[in-house]
């Protein structure tokens, strides 16, 4: 039950920052900087969730990060074209 909870949390984590990407559609600027935050949130969320299950280890974290890094770089460019 508890792995449900956290999961649950990257969801609305998630679901938030597509909500403010959906309602910013007009400036992407600020989708930008949504992006960057949902990728900062999703990378927090991870550490937290590793750190609590007491399996947080530097490859995790490099994980996260090279994931996160690489969707923010691909929703970038698809925005700035």
């Amino acid at each position: 039950m508890k792995e449900i909870k956290q999961y649950l949390a990257l969801g609305v984590i998630l679901a938030v920052g597509f909500w403010l990407y959906w309602a910013f559609n007009f400036n992407r600027q600020i989708q930008v900087w949504i992006t960057i935050g949902m990728g900062c949130a999703y990378v927090l969320w991870g550490i937290v969730y590793h750190a609590f299950r007491r399996e947080l280890y530097f490859r995790i974290i490099l994980e996260y990060l090279l994931v996160a890094g690489l969707a923010c770089t691909f929703t970038i460019f698809l925005l700035l074209r």
